[in-house]
């Protein structure tokens, strides 16, 4: 199963633990894995911070970013085939749970293109 949590609250945890974010949160030992193709761009970050974009444009422009790097990257196309739908794995970044989330838009969009992934809790 597929789940997305804050790294703040470790007890939202399930599976092997992915950073998908840029940034490694302060004061806080590494107790995950990262995964850099689910990183979305400094642009598309920097544009979202600053207001010229709104939190559908940066959904938009995500979803291209991973479509790309997905047709483009043999290593991101290696790992999605190498999760298992029996496993569970988490999605981790800085939002807290109910805030808009990069890391929400990136489960949709591995939900889409595996399958066999099942939704678990998105936080």
């Amino acid at each position: 199963m597929l789940y997305t949590a804050s790294f703040y609250h470790p007890e939202h945890w399930e599976g092997t633990v992915y950073r998908i974010s840029r940034a490694h949160p302060r004061g806080q030992t590494t107790n995950w894995e990262t995964q850099p193709f689910l990183y979305p761009s400094r642009q598309v970050l920097d544009e979202y911070r600053t207001g010229t974009l709104d939190f559908a444009g940066l959904t938009e422009r995500y979803r291209e970013e991973l479509r790309t790097n997905y047709n483009w990257e043999a290593d991101f196309q290696d790992w999605l085939g190498s999760l298992q739908p029996d496993e569970d794995y988490t999605l981790l970044c800085f939002e807290p749970e109910g805030e808009p989330c990069h890391r929400r838009v990136a489960a949709a969009w591995l939900l889409e293109t595996l399958p066999e992934l099942r939704l678990g809790q998105m936080r």
